[in-house]
């Protein structure tokens, strides 16, 4: 009789046991969940500490990078465009040399070139146009990265070209995309670099 007694009270204990330890698991549980929930996407890092956007993959660092490689791989050149690829870990760029032959290349996050600098096949026609941009253009890329960076601090430029556009105005055309994964356009007037936002 004392023995089955003894069971019983064993057994008791061990269920309290295991309901006490399950109860503190799914609070610890609960609590991890609301910290992760609190954390902005894209503005912490893995220790938790605020990271810094332009040292993102994809961010300014990045782009600033990929640009000085392409233009070190093309002597002379001037930057056209750069198109982001794979979340930031790829940079398409597209440069004139200063007789108006247009050349891509692929440089990776780390600032490596990563392709062969290609010839774009365009007419003599594009290569003019081409030259009157570069003669015209005061603001740089890297002016022009500064400036939309400026203008959107916590987002990532995934697009930023330079061209003619309405009424023959000469602009650095920029995509931005912010931390919640909405996209911005930014404009550089690309002679006087003011900033315009759309979208």
């Amino acid at each position: 009789m004392n023995g089955g007694k003894r069971t019983k009270t064993i057994i008791s204990a061990v269920f309290a046991c295991s309901a006490l330890l399950t109860a503190a698991a799914c609070g610890s549980a609960d609590t991890q969940s609301s910290a992760v929930k609190a954390a902005p996407a894209g503005l912490m890092s893995p220790s938790g500490m605020p990271a810094d956007p332009s040292q993102e993959p994809g961010g300014m660092a990045d782009l600033e990078k990929a640009g000085a490689a392409a233009m070190a791989a093309v002597e002379g050149s001037t930057i056209l465009s750069v198109q982001a690829e794979n979340d930031g870990r790829l940079w398409e760029v597209q440069l004139a040399e200063p007789a108006g032959t247009e050349r891509v290349l692929e440089v990776d996050s780390s600032g490596k070139v990563v392709s062969e600098p290609r010839v774009k096949d365009t007419g003599e026609g594009e290569k003019a146009r081409v030259m009157g941009i570069i003669k015209d253009a005061k603001i740089t890329f890297q002016d022009a990265v500064e400036k939309v960076s400026s203008a959107m601090p916590e987002g990532k430029i995934t697009h930023l070209s330079l061209d003619r556009y309405n009424n023959d105005m000469l602009v650095w055309d920029g995509d931005v995309v912010s931390p919640d994964g909405a996209w911005q356009g930014v404009k550089v007037d690309a002679k006087t670099g003011t900033v315009t936002k759309n979208g």
